[in-house]
Protein backbone atom coordinates (compact mmCIF):
# COMPACT_ATOMS: atom_id res chain seq x y z
CA UNK A 1 0.00 0.00 0.00
CA UNK A 2 1.38 3.33 -1.29
CA UNK A 3 0.11 6.46 0.58
CA UNK A 4 -0.17 9.53 -1.73
CA UNK A 5 -1.00 13.13 -1.46
CA UNK A 6 -4.50 14.35 -1.20
CA UNK A 7 -5.57 15.58 -4.19
CA UNK A 8 -8.55 18.16 -4.91
CA UNK A 9 -11.88 16.89 -6.98
CA UNK A 10 -11.50 17.98 -10.36
CA UNK A 11 -15.13 17.89 -11.59
CA UNK A 12 -18.31 19.87 -10.79
CA UNK A 13 -20.46 16.75 -8.86
CA UNK A 14 -23.60 18.78 -7.49
CA UNK A 15 -27.23 18.55 -6.73
CA UNK A 16 -30.59 20.41 -6.97
CA UNK A 17 -33.28 19.79 -4.77
CA UNK A 18 -36.55 21.70 -4.52
CA UNK A 19 -40.70 22.26 -4.43
CA UNK A 20 -42.75 23.00 -6.98
CA UNK A 21 -41.85 26.72 -8.88
CA UNK A 22 -38.96 27.20 -7.40
CA UNK A 23 -36.57 27.54 -10.30
CA UNK A 24 -34.25 24.56 -9.69
CA UNK A 25 -33.78 23.68 -13.74
CA UNK A 26 -33.41 27.24 -14.53
CA UNK A 27 -30.97 27.90 -12.25
CA UNK A 28 -29.12 24.82 -13.38
CA UNK A 29 -29.34 25.26 -16.73
CA UNK A 30 -28.29 29.39 -16.31
CA UNK A 31 -25.31 28.33 -14.33
CA UNK A 32 -24.08 25.14 -16.07
CA UNK A 33 -23.61 27.11 -19.20
CA UNK A 34 -22.09 30.18 -17.39
CA UNK A 35 -19.98 27.36 -15.92
CA UNK A 36 -19.19 25.16 -20.26
CA UNK A 37 -18.32 28.67 -21.23
CA UNK A 38 -16.01 30.10 -19.28
CA UNK A 39 -14.28 26.73 -17.79
CA UNK A 40 -14.75 24.08 -20.69
CA UNK A 41 -15.83 26.02 -23.90
CA UNK A 42 -14.95 23.10 -26.13
CA UNK A 43 -18.33 20.96 -24.12
CA UNK A 44 -21.55 21.07 -24.91
CA UNK A 45 -24.44 20.66 -22.55
CA UNK A 46 -26.02 17.38 -22.73
CA UNK A 47 -29.33 17.01 -20.49
CA UNK A 48 -31.16 13.69 -19.29
CA UNK A 49 -34.80 15.08 -19.86
CA UNK A 50 -37.68 13.00 -17.75
CA UNK A 51 -40.46 15.94 -17.15
CA UNK A 52 -39.88 16.88 -19.94
CA UNK A 53 -38.29 20.77 -19.40
CA UNK A 54 -35.38 21.30 -21.91
CA UNK A 55 -37.96 22.79 -24.84
CA UNK A 56 -38.30 25.58 -21.76
CA UNK A 57 -34.40 26.29 -21.38
CA UNK A 58 -33.02 25.47 -24.60
CA UNK A 59 -32.97 29.00 -26.11
CA UNK A 60 -31.52 30.21 -22.59
CA UNK A 61 -28.60 27.49 -23.31
CA UNK A 62 -27.48 28.50 -26.56
CA UNK A 63 -27.78 32.31 -26.20
CA UNK A 64 -24.94 31.35 -23.20
CA UNK A 65 -23.23 29.51 -24.78
CA UNK A 66 -23.12 29.32 -28.93
CA UNK A 67 -24.60 26.05 -28.82
CA UNK A 68 -27.52 23.44 -28.73
CA UNK A 69 -28.83 22.09 -25.62
CA UNK A 70 -28.65 18.19 -26.52
CA UNK A 71 -31.15 16.00 -24.94
CA UNK A 72 -32.61 12.02 -25.00
CA UNK A 73 -35.61 12.40 -22.89
CA UNK A 74 -36.67 9.25 -20.88
CA UNK A 75 -37.59 8.16 -17.63
CA UNK A 76 -36.00 4.48 -17.80
CA UNK A 77 -32.60 3.94 -15.65
CA UNK A 78 -31.10 1.82 -18.65
CA UNK A 79 -31.36 5.03 -20.57
CA UNK A 80 -29.73 6.56 -17.78
CA UNK A 81 -26.73 4.79 -17.63
CA UNK A 82 -26.45 4.56 -21.62
CA UNK A 83 -26.51 8.49 -21.27
CA UNK A 84 -24.19 8.86 -18.77
CA UNK A 85 -21.33 6.88 -20.34
CA UNK A 86 -21.84 8.43 -23.67
CA UNK A 87 -21.67 11.86 -21.70
CA UNK A 88 -18.39 10.50 -20.74
CA UNK A 89 -16.94 9.38 -23.76
CA UNK A 90 -18.10 12.75 -25.81
CA UNK A 91 -17.02 14.82 -22.56
CA UNK A 92 -20.18 16.56 -22.30
CA UNK A 93 -21.47 18.58 -19.53
CA UNK A 94 -24.17 17.03 -17.88
CA UNK A 95 -28.19 17.47 -16.58
CA UNK A 96 -30.41 14.83 -15.06
CA UNK A 97 -33.70 16.30 -14.48
CA UNK A 98 -35.24 14.92 -12.56
CA UNK A 99 -33.59 12.47 -10.67
CA UNK A 100 -36.37 11.30 -8.76
CA UNK A 101 -37.91 9.64 -11.86
CA UNK A 102 -35.17 6.82 -12.50
CA UNK A 103 -34.90 5.70 -9.51
CA UNK A 104 -39.24 5.59 -9.71
CA UNK A 105 -38.87 4.05 -12.89
CA UNK A 106 -36.37 1.18 -11.69
CA UNK A 107 -39.02 0.14 -8.81
CA UNK A 108 -41.45 0.01 -10.98
CA UNK A 109 -39.63 -2.46 -13.54
CA UNK A 110 -38.54 -3.94 -10.28
CA UNK A 111 -42.09 -4.69 -9.06
CA UNK A 112 -43.25 -6.03 -12.89
CA UNK A 113 -40.57 -8.49 -12.84
CA UNK A 114 -41.33 -9.91 -9.39
CA UNK A 115 -45.04 -9.66 -10.33
CA UNK A 116 -44.37 -11.83 -13.60
CA UNK A 117 -42.60 -14.67 -11.93
CA UNK A 118 -45.42 -14.60 -9.09
CA UNK A 119 -48.42 -15.16 -12.04
CA UNK A 120 -45.90 -17.34 -13.75
CA UNK A 121 -46.14 -19.87 -11.08
CA UNK A 122 -49.75 -19.38 -10.44
CA UNK A 123 -49.77 -16.76 -7.74
CA UNK A 124 -51.53 -13.84 -6.88
CA UNK A 125 -50.21 -10.74 -8.70
CA UNK A 126 -52.36 -8.57 -6.85
CA UNK A 127 -50.90 -9.25 -3.66
CA UNK A 128 -47.07 -8.86 -4.60
CA UNK A 129 -45.24 -5.83 -3.33
CA UNK A 130 -41.70 -4.75 -2.83
CA UNK A 131 -40.69 -6.20 0.22
CA UNK A 132 -37.40 -5.94 2.33
CA UNK A 133 -35.46 -8.58 0.33
CA UNK A 134 -35.90 -6.35 -2.55
CA UNK A 135 -33.91 -3.38 -1.53
CA UNK A 136 -30.83 -5.09 -1.68
CA UNK A 137 -30.82 -5.81 -5.55
CA UNK A 138 -32.47 -2.49 -5.94
CA UNK A 139 -30.05 -0.19 -4.23
CA UNK A 140 -27.23 -2.83 -5.89
CA UNK A 141 -28.18 -1.69 -9.34
CA UNK A 142 -28.45 1.87 -8.79
CA UNK A 143 -25.41 1.90 -7.43
CA UNK A 144 -23.72 1.79 -10.99
CA UNK A 145 -25.22 5.32 -11.20
CA UNK A 146 -23.94 6.43 -8.22
CA UNK A 147 -20.46 5.52 -9.03
CA UNK A 148 -20.41 6.96 -12.58
CA UNK A 149 -21.77 10.32 -10.83
CA UNK A 150 -19.01 10.02 -8.28
CA UNK A 151 -15.75 8.64 -10.04
CA UNK A 152 -16.42 9.62 -13.65
CA UNK A 153 -14.82 12.75 -15.53
CA UNK A 154 -17.79 14.40 -15.59
CA UNK A 155 -19.00 17.54 -14.86
CA UNK A 156 -22.87 16.74 -13.63
CA UNK A 157 -25.56 18.26 -11.95
CA UNK A 158 -28.53 16.12 -10.91
CA UNK A 159 -32.05 18.09 -10.11
CA UNK A 160 -34.59 16.09 -7.81
CA UNK A 161 -37.97 16.77 -6.22
CA UNK A 162 -38.17 17.50 -2.68
CA UNK A 163 -39.15 15.28 -0.07
CA UNK A 164 -39.98 15.03 3.62
CA UNK A 165 -37.83 13.53 6.53
CA UNK A 166 -39.81 12.21 8.77
CA UNK A 167 -38.80 10.62 12.13
CA UNK A 168 -39.75 9.40 15.56
CA UNK A 169 -39.78 11.42 18.18
CA UNK A 170 -41.24 11.70 21.77
CA UNK A 171 -43.92 14.11 22.81
CA UNK A 172 -44.29 16.14 26.27
CA UNK A 173 -45.91 13.25 27.45
CA UNK A 174 -43.19 10.34 26.35
CA UNK A 175 -45.03 9.00 23.40
CA UNK A 176 -43.86 8.28 20.45
CA UNK A 177 -45.55 10.19 17.47
CA UNK A 178 -43.69 10.66 13.80
CA UNK A 179 -42.06 14.37 12.94
CA UNK A 180 -41.76 15.88 9.81
CA UNK A 181 -37.25 17.16 10.72
CA UNK A 182 -36.56 18.00 7.41
CA UNK A 183 -36.31 17.63 3.69
CA UNK A 184 -34.12 16.05 1.36
CA UNK A 185 -33.60 14.85 -2.50
CA UNK A 186 -36.24 12.65 -3.68
CA UNK A 187 -34.41 9.59 -4.92
CA UNK A 188 -32.39 6.77 -3.91
CA UNK A 189 -31.73 6.85 0.12
CA UNK A 190 -27.73 7.75 -0.22
CA UNK A 191 -27.25 9.34 -3.58
CA UNK A 192 -28.28 12.62 -1.75
CA UNK A 193 -24.86 12.03 0.73
CA UNK A 194 -23.03 12.00 -3.34
CA UNK A 195 -22.84 15.65 -4.34
CA UNK A 196 -20.10 17.48 -3.44
CA UNK A 197 -22.49 20.40 -3.65
CA UNK A 198 -25.86 20.01 -2.48
CA UNK A 199 -28.28 23.02 -3.30
CA UNK A 200 -31.77 23.47 -1.85
CA UNK A 201 -33.66 25.98 -4.03
CA UNK A 202 -37.01 28.19 -2.08
CA UNK A 203 -39.22 30.02 -3.57
CA UNK A 204 -39.69 33.28 -1.06
CA UNK A 205 -42.52 35.61 -2.10
CA UNK A 206 -41.44 35.86 -6.44
CA UNK A 207 -37.39 35.30 -5.22
CA UNK A 208 -36.13 32.06 -6.50
CA UNK A 209 -33.43 31.26 -3.54
CA UNK A 210 -30.62 29.24 -3.13
CA UNK A 211 -29.50 27.67 0.07
CA UNK A 212 -26.29 25.62 0.26
CA UNK A 213 -27.02 22.46 2.37
CA UNK A 214 -23.78 20.95 2.02
CA UNK A 215 -20.28 21.97 0.37
CA UNK A 216 -17.51 19.79 1.06
CA UNK A 217 -15.49 22.43 0.76
CA UNK A 218 -17.29 24.59 3.28
CA UNK A 219 -16.75 27.64 1.95
CA UNK A 220 -20.89 28.03 0.99
CA UNK A 221 -22.02 25.63 3.27
CA UNK A 222 -25.40 27.78 5.08
CA UNK A 223 -25.50 30.35 2.90
CA UNK A 224 -28.78 31.57 0.53
CA UNK A 225 -28.34 33.54 -2.59
CA UNK A 226 -30.27 36.63 -3.68
CA UNK A 227 -32.92 36.49 -6.22
CA UNK A 228 -32.10 34.56 -9.63
CA UNK A 229 -28.64 33.14 -8.44
CA UNK A 230 -26.17 32.56 -11.01
CA UNK A 231 -22.42 31.15 -11.81
CA UNK A 232 -21.55 34.19 -9.24
CA UNK A 233 -22.71 32.66 -6.28
CA UNK A 234 -21.67 29.37 -6.77
CA UNK A 235 -18.12 30.70 -7.72
CA UNK A 236 -16.34 29.98 -4.13
CA UNK A 237 -17.47 26.16 -4.64
CA UNK A 238 -15.99 26.10 -8.19
CA UNK A 239 -13.02 27.87 -7.86
CA UNK A 240 -12.15 25.47 -5.43
CA UNK A 241 -12.13 22.56 -7.63
CA UNK A 242 -8.97 21.84 -9.78
CA UNK A 243 -10.29 21.86 -13.03
CA UNK A 244 -7.06 20.93 -15.05
CA UNK A 245 -6.47 18.15 -12.74
CA UNK A 246 -7.49 14.19 -12.76
CA UNK A 247 -9.06 14.41 -9.26
CA UNK A 248 -9.41 11.02 -7.11
CA UNK A 249 -9.66 7.74 -8.54
CA UNK A 250 -11.56 4.71 -7.51
CA UNK A 251 -9.37 1.96 -5.91
CA UNK A 252 -11.04 -1.14 -5.04
CA UNK A 253 -8.89 -2.54 -2.54
CA UNK A 254 -8.61 -6.28 -1.06
CA UNK A 255 -11.61 -8.09 -0.24
CA UNK A 256 -12.83 -7.98 3.74
CA UNK A 257 -13.03 -11.76 4.11
CA UNK A 258 -10.92 -14.08 2.10
CA UNK A 259 -10.26 -18.08 1.57
CA UNK A 260 -13.88 -18.62 3.25
CA UNK A 261 -13.53 -17.12 6.86
CA UNK A 262 -17.37 -16.40 6.18
CA UNK A 263 -19.96 -13.75 6.34
CA UNK A 264 -19.96 -10.95 8.47
CA UNK A 265 -23.14 -10.62 10.61
CA UNK A 266 -24.93 -7.96 8.65
CA UNK A 267 -24.74 -10.48 5.67
CA UNK A 268 -25.62 -13.42 8.21
CA UNK A 269 -28.82 -10.65 9.20
CA UNK A 270 -29.62 -10.19 5.77
CA UNK A 271 -29.79 -13.71 4.75
CA UNK A 272 -32.58 -14.27 7.84
CA UNK A 273 -34.26 -11.99 6.31
CA UNK A 274 -34.36 -13.08 2.28
CA UNK A 275 -35.05 -16.69 3.48
CA UNK A 276 -38.18 -15.54 5.80
CA UNK A 277 -39.41 -13.10 2.95
CA UNK A 278 -39.40 -16.37 1.00
CA UNK A 279 -40.92 -18.34 3.19
CA UNK A 280 -43.47 -15.80 3.37
CA UNK A 281 -44.11 -15.77 -0.49
CA UNK A 282 -44.18 -19.73 -0.76
CA UNK A 283 -47.06 -19.59 1.54
CA UNK A 284 -48.36 -16.64 -0.47
CA UNK A 285 -48.15 -18.65 -3.75
CA UNK A 286 -49.50 -21.98 -2.42
CA UNK A 287 -52.57 -20.14 -0.45
CA UNK A 288 -53.11 -16.46 -1.98
CA UNK A 289 -56.36 -16.23 -0.54
CA UNK A 290 -57.87 -14.79 3.22
CA UNK A 291 -60.43 -17.12 3.57
CA UNK A 292 -60.58 -19.06 7.15
CA UNK A 293 -59.45 -22.14 5.39
CA UNK A 294 -56.57 -20.77 3.91
CA UNK A 295 -55.44 -18.85 6.95
CA UNK A 296 -55.70 -22.16 8.80
CA UNK A 297 -53.81 -23.93 6.57
CA UNK A 298 -51.11 -21.77 6.53
CA UNK A 299 -51.20 -22.21 10.54
CA UNK A 300 -50.91 -26.06 10.38
CA UNK A 301 -48.32 -25.75 7.61
CA UNK A 302 -45.89 -23.48 9.53
CA UNK A 303 -46.34 -25.61 12.85
CA UNK A 304 -45.68 -28.64 10.84
CA UNK A 305 -42.27 -27.04 8.99
CA UNK A 306 -41.25 -24.94 11.73
CA UNK A 307 -42.55 -26.34 15.57
CA UNK A 308 -44.66 -23.09 15.81
CA UNK A 309 -46.78 -20.85 14.01
CA UNK A 310 -45.57 -17.59 15.71
CA UNK A 311 -43.66 -15.35 13.39
CA UNK A 312 -41.70 -13.37 15.42
CA UNK A 313 -40.43 -15.92 16.91
CA UNK A 314 -38.96 -17.15 13.22
CA UNK A 315 -38.00 -13.17 13.22
CA UNK A 316 -36.12 -13.01 16.81
CA UNK A 317 -34.95 -16.34 18.17
CA UNK A 318 -32.11 -16.25 16.29
CA UNK A 319 -30.48 -19.39 17.96
CA UNK A 320 -33.31 -21.16 17.67
CA UNK A 321 -34.53 -20.26 14.71
CA UNK A 322 -30.61 -20.24 13.01
CA UNK A 323 -29.96 -19.69 9.10
CA UNK A 324 -30.00 -23.79 8.78
CA UNK A 325 -32.82 -24.41 10.63
CA UNK A 326 -35.05 -22.18 8.67
CA UNK A 327 -33.85 -23.76 4.94
CA UNK A 328 -34.30 -27.29 6.59
CA UNK A 329 -37.56 -25.60 7.55
CA UNK A 330 -38.43 -24.01 4.44
CA UNK A 331 -37.61 -27.75 2.45
CA UNK A 332 -40.00 -29.18 4.69
CA UNK A 333 -42.65 -26.55 3.98
CA UNK A 334 -42.01 -27.02 0.17
CA UNK A 335 -42.81 -30.86 0.50
CA UNK A 336 -45.51 -30.57 2.59
CA UNK A 337 -47.34 -27.68 0.07
CA UNK A 338 -46.49 -30.36 -2.58
CA UNK A 339 -48.32 -33.14 -0.41
CA UNK A 340 -51.31 -31.28 0.09
CA UNK A 341 -51.63 -30.07 -3.58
Amino acid sequence: MKLEPATRPAYLKAGFFGGTGTGKTYTVAKMLSQFQKEYCPESQIAMFDTEPSAGYIATMVKEITGKELLVFSSRSFADLIDFTQECIKQKHVVIVDSITHPWRQLCQDYLEAKKSRVSGAGGNVNTVKLSLKDWGPLKEMWQKFSELFVYSPLHIVIIGREGDVWETVMDEEGKEEMKKTGVKMKTETELGYEPSLLVQMQLSGTDHLAFVAKDRFNAMTGLTSKNNPDIEFFRPHIALLDLKGKGPEKHEGKPVFEGGVGANWETLKARRVAILESIKDDLLLAYPGRSDEEKKEKVLLLRKAFGTSAWTALESEEKKYSIESLEAGRSKLATLISERK
